[in-house]
């Protein structure tokens, strides 16, 4: 990440334009499972065109599709896939201290990788920074906000129950799928065009990437990962990888050891509400094991960065101020302000686990416990989580529905009722006993 300042790199994005975000040329996250493709994690994927990767291995980047938002960024316009930081910027129009994504994506990248997109066809092919790949859905996890389309597990779970009944959103229908049109290729990834392109293709990028990321599923379950890494060696990049670090010893450490081949290594691991009710929200997680892996990895000194990505969701808001205080506790105890660091990540999709669904009364209530615990641990956060974790309670404040959602709050309420009802039988863990009192009231009331 670039040292440049926040006011700078602001005033850098508009010389280009209003809607600009180096994220558009520099950074790409693939799903080489099904081969979809998107410059962040914000704008649904869309499917990279076989017509196009034919003639091009780079088209896992720079399909014809995201050619045309480069253009749109450039002439100023806001493309529609981006509404998640429109809808962040417009509500925090008059608070010039919080930003969105895209100014910290820009941000990741020198002056001089900036301006150099000034010199760029808009058209061009480019060699990206930072990549994030995925090579399949093989996951031990099977988390409430997530679908068989990215965890082998939550598929086991519709093929051997079937399909949620009664679902009417868009976002409910995901749970009527086992994952395998999804898959194309099945978890084995056997003839797999778009990851035989991508270790074509990593021979002309490795040089120039910043960042290679590998997420899931569960990276270190996957067998295509295990390949990446041989073929590693000596490499000038940092590497990253998006663990749930749900793991026995063996397999911890093989990964850690692996840091000798790059750069760097940073794991992101993803967490954000406390005890009882997260092993609830991602259902196959274990508080204590993670609690210890999160501390053996912090204490191997093999990574550079361990990081927490939190998705906030009407499951998991309830205890997010405890998880907080929980993480500067450890904080104080490595004596690191550094250590475990949080990223707040909102989640619109499905729309019936939005934090759009609570009252805005008990919404304010939330946001106050945790700017609450923000206010007096600011000491002990850095700067750009502040940011995070206030333009959270922004959004509790001031947002009563995404951009993008198109389903009625009826569907909403339905989807939400069957989906926890029937997800709490399918997992063994009844709510009263997962779930806080403040939910289960609010729940029970709908």
């Amino acid at each position: 990440m670039s040292n440049i300042p926040y006011t700078e790199i602001k005033k850098l994005m508009d010389e280009f334009s209003s809607s600009f975000c180096a994220a558009k040329w520099y950074n790409v996250s693939i799903w080489l499972g099904n081969g979809r493709t998107a410059s962040c994690h914000h704008p649904l994927a869309h499917s990279i065109p076989l017509e196009e990767l034919n003639n091009n291995p780079s088209a896992l980047h720079n399909t014809n599709f995201k050619k045309e938002r480069r253009k749109e960024m450039l002439d100023g316009v806001r493309p529609s896939e981006c509404s998640y930081c429109w809808r962040v910027e417009d509500a925090a129009k008059d608070n010039p201290n919080i930003f969105s994504d895209r100014m910290y994506q820009t941000s990741r990248y020198t002056k001089e990788d900036i301006e150099k997109i000034k010199t760029m066809p808009w058209d061009a092919n480019v060699i990206p920074k930072t990549v994030e790949i995925c090579f399949d859905n093989l996951c031990n996890l099977a988390c409430s906000y997530c679908n068989s389309e990215f965890s082998s597990t939550w598929s086991k779970d519709i093929l051997t129950n079937g399909e949620y009944e009664g679902m009417k959103t868009n976002g409910g229908l995901t749970y009527k799928s086992d994952g395998s049109i999804a898959m194309p290729f099945g978890n084995k990834n056997e003839d797999n065009i778009y990851i035989n392109n991508f270790f074509n293709w990593f021979d002309e990028i490795r040089g120039e990437l910043l960042e290679l990321r590998v997420s899931g599923g569960e990276p270190s379950r996957s067998p295509s990962f295990w390949k990446l890494l041989d073929v590693c060696n000596n490499d000038k990049f940092d590497f990253a990888v998006n663990s749930n670090l749900i793991m026995d010893d063996e397999r911890l450490y093989k990964l850690l050891n692996s840091s000798d081949k790059f750069k760097s290594l940073d794991i992101y691991t993803s967490a954000e509400c406390f005890g009882k009710h997260q092993e609830f929200v991602r259902d196959g997680f274990k508080w204590d094991l993670w609690k210890e892996n999160m501390f053996k990895v912090e204490r191997s000194k093999k990574v550079r960065r361990l990081n927490i990505m939190m998705t906030i969701s009407v499951l998991s808001i309830w205890t997010v101020d405890l998880f907080l205080k929980e993480i500067i506790k450890w904080r104080k105890e490595f004596n690191n302000i550094h250590t475990f660091s949080m990223s707040v990540n909102i989640l619109r999709f499905p729309s019936f686990q939005s934090i759009n669904m609570i009252d805005q009364d008990i919404k304010n209530d939330l946001a106050s416990k945790i700017e609450s615990v923000v206010n007096l641990n600011k000491p002990w956060m850095e700067e750009w989580e502040v940011n995070h974790f206030e333009r959270l309670v922004l959004y509790l404040r001031q947002v009563d529905v995404s951009y993008e959602d198109s389903d009625s709050r009826e569907n909403k309420v339905n989807d939400l009722k069957k989906f926890v009802y029937q997800y709490s039988i399918r997992r063994n863990k009844p709510i009263d006993e997962y779930m806080p009192n403040e939910f289960i009231t609010w729940f029970n009331r709908l």
